[in-house]
């Protein structure tokens, strides 16, 4: 069902941009090179968790080495064609996931949604809990954007032609990873990137060194990217990026064998299962040096993410248009304004046994602005809001519109050196419309959108090298909408947690320490933790590592620590019996070789104890056990 003819439609948009989800108050950049914000006044610093170095070291190659060191967000284990994403607790359907500005959706409850190639990443920023108005539409939990790598990022002054060849070899589910990116100068203004990448892995065995069946896949990427850098602040990019994933499963990804066949439940055929996606995007964009009061922002986007069955021939698309114009202006030497508008359509195409052949579409626009107030040395308010509109037709043509006003503010006290106390207030609202691709279904004609609420508290303090941090937060989603079943309301959710980190760095030597919980609830529903949210154990997190400059050596590892979690069987749901606690112990060696400029050469071991075990998700019992011990090795040569 992918359908091309779109980019049509998307080249002839002219003056886009790319926009990047921004937080009100405290959020994490995952990065693989040193960004510095467009506008760095009007921006929160951003808190990074993960550095260029950090990525590099972990040689990630799923969702989970990716967030592996990023103590509000986890991601469930098993087979990488099934991770789904976790801010606090919440899954990442309810918060505003994007690539490249490209608005991600929600395929199935069993599969995963969000696909990326870590290799491609630039920058992954995640803001939790409903922020400010530059989050964009649904941001119920905030937000989490990805970014790829233009050419411009392997070509230095004066370098004309670069790239990036790299081979990981793993033994766990042995197999391997091949990349190869290439840039180049065109003239003096353009850049251009072309990147590919294979994988191929066997199933991977647990911690108790048993197999587990059918995690065996393939998968393959491509980006490919068009950059222009010009005099008087213009910047032009043109970019499609593809991602595919193939594995052999039953119908429920995520879910094991032996508990569907022991708790009676149908497994369904056993298929080749494909899942990916095709994003197009076309940015603009415009900061002059002598006007302040121009600072113009447009991305434009179409995305298509599919997951197909072969042999039943059922399969899911949804496919998504969609832009954003922004523009920042700085005024009176200390107030910094961003107001635009955005704009989506999404329609999601299905043929499935159990509906039939069914098409929903949704239309979403929303109008934004944020004011940040630099008073004095000591004091900064923000404060925005956004209208959001929403129109859908559901499968059997019920239309439903629905609309709200979302206001934020913060406050942010500078008393000493270092210290800085900030404190927010923030709502933010999803109207009805597509939850699910797979599993559609009729609407009630009378159903309300859903309105999220936060508070939140955030104590910093960073001197010579040390740095500690305090969060804690209370939100509220009201009306939350079930995903299937026709998007019934079950009630509104509630969430309480907070998150603690000291660190230290001096000099190649740093280390940290932070612990993170969170309790989402639904009154009066009967299961502790379901789809849409997860009741997880209290998370501990300690890392440290050293790099020696001389040898271009660099070493370290992280521990993770998980609390157990008591839960009582409940009804059909068997599965929701308790959550064990566990550790994880991983291990990295890096070494750039002295003797040859550009080569470096890796060494992981994840999980180094075989811990057997199962990341806190949903219905833990029932899903796949975590990965055990697993050796990497890799080399990279940049040229």
């Amino acid at each position: 069902m992918r359908n091309h003819l779109h980019i049509v439609s998307l080249v002839s948009a002219a003056s886009l941009s790319h926009l990047s989800a921004q937080a009100v108050l405290d959020p994490t950049v995952v990065t693989a090179d040193a960004i510095v914000p467009l506008d760095e006044e009007s921006e929160p610093a951003p808190a990074v968790t993960v550095s260029a170095e950090d990525l590099e070291n972990t040689v990630a190659s799923d969702l989970n080495d990716i967030f592996q060191k990023t103590p509000a967000v986890t991601v469930n284990g098993g087979r990488a064609q099934a991770q789904q994403i976790f801010v606090n607790g919440l899954e990442s359907n309810l918060s505003n996931v994007s690539v490249d500005g490209a608005t991600q959706g929600n395929l199935f409850h069993h599969t995963g949604n969000v696909f990326v190639e870590p290799e491609l990443l630039k920058q992954v920023s995640v803001s939790p809990g409903a922020g400010n108005a530059l989050q964009g539409l649904g941001a119920l939990n905030g937000s989490v954007a990805f970014e790829t790598k233009n050419a411009f990022d392997f070509l230095g002054e004066g370098k004309n032609f670069g790239g990036l060849s790299k081979g990981i070899y793993y033994s766990n589910g042995e197999g391997y990873k091949a990349s190869q990116t290439l840039a180049a100068r065109l003239g003096q203004d353009w850049g251009v990137l072309i990147s590919g990448g294979y994988v191929d892995r066997d199933a991977y065995e647990d911690g108790n060194g048993d197999t587990v069946d059918l995690t065996d896949y393939t998968s393959q990427n491509a980006l490919f990217k068009l950059s222009g850098r010009f005099d008087g602040g213009h910047s032009v990019d043109f970019g499609y990026e593809y991602i595919e994933s193939e594995t052999n499963a039953y119908d429920r990804l995520n879910i094991s064998e032996d508990f569907l066949t022991g708790s009676g439940r149908p497994l369904g055929l056993l298929q080749r299962n494909e899942l990916g996606r095709d994003t197009f995007t076309l940015n603009y964009g415009y900061r002059p040096e002598t006007n302040d009061l121009v600072d113009l922002s447009v991305n434009t986007y179409y995305t298509t993410q599919s997951y197909s069955r072969e042999t039943s021939g059922e399969e899911a698309e949804i496919d998504s248009f969609g832009f954003t114009v922004k523009n920042t202006s700085r005024w009176l030497n200390a107030h910094t304004t961003t107001y635009g508008v955005d704009f989506r359509r999404t329609e999601s195409d299905v043929v499935s046994n159990r509906s039939g052949v069914t098409t929903e579409e949704e239309l979403a626009y929303g109008f934004f602005v944020q004011n940040d107030w630099a008073v004095n040395e000591l004091l900064t308010l923000s404060m925005g809001a956004r209208y959001d509109s929403y129109d859908f037709e559901d499968v059997v043509g019920t239309s439903l519109d629905s609309s709200q006003f979302s206001p934020n503010a913060s406050l942010a006290l500078t008393p000493l050196e270092g210290l800085t106390l900030t404190a927010g207030y923030a709502q933010a609202y999803r109207g009805v419309g597509i939850r699910e691709a797979f599993v559609p279904a009729a609407r009630p004609a009378d159903l309300d959108g859903e309105e999220a609420e936060n508070y939140d508290f955030t104590i910093e303090y960073a001197r010579n090298g040390f740095s500690a941090s305090g969060t804690y937060f209370k939100q509220s989603i009201d009306n939350y909408l079930y995903p299937v079943g026709g998007s019934t309301s079950y009630g509104d959710i509630e969430n309480e947690g907070y998150e603690l980190a000291i660190g230290y760095r001096n000099g190649g030597f740093s280390t940290s320490l932070s612990v993170t919980d969170n309790s989402p609830e639904v009154k009066g529903y009967d299961y502790p933790d379901d789809i849409g949210m997860v009741v997880a154990g209290r998370r501990w997190m300690a890392e440290a590592s050293y790099a020696h400059a001389g040898t271009g050596l660099t070493f370290g590892g992280n521990i993770e620590y998980r609390e157990k979690v008591d839960e009582e069987a409940f009804g059909a749901f068997p599965a929701i019996a308790g959550k064990d606690s566990y550790t994880v112990v991983n291990a990295f060696l890096r070494w750039e070789v002295p003797q040859l400029e550009g080569l470096s050469l890796t060494a992981n071991v994840d999980n180094l104890f075989g811990e057997q075990y199962q990341d806190h998700t949903i219905y833990t019992a029932s899903g796949l056990a975590s990965p055990g011990r697993e050796f990497r090795l890799g080399g990279t040569y940049q040229f």
